[in-house]
């Protein structure tokens, strides 16, 4: 056995890597018991986001929280947010 396969033998995340590939899951909720295989998972599978993605949507957000709206619960400024995103993807 060379010494690098040697090492990572031991490694515990190359461990994990072998005990999740044996066990064959096919869903997501499997990963709940590989903790160091899930951060990666998630790490690998997110997106991030584009500027001008986030500029939209301040701006969206910006014209929704006006003054006359102060009162407004998170909620319902999430709600309107979303929407108002919504509408401007589908158009």
């Amino acid at each position: 056995m060379r010494p690098a396969a040697q090492s990572s033998a031991h490694c515990p995340i190359s461990t994990e890597l072998e005990d999740f590939l044996q066990l064959k899951a096919s869903s997501v909720q499997s990963l709940t018991d590989y903790p160091l295989i899930a951060s990666d998972f998630v790490k690998e599978n997110s997106t991030l986001f584009s500027a001008a993605a986030v500029e939209r949507l301040f701006s969206t957000a910006a014209n929704i929280l006006l003054a006359r709206r102060c009162k407004m619960t998170d909620k319902l400024f999430d709600m309107m947010d979303f929407l108002k995103c919504r509408h401007h993807i589908s158009s």
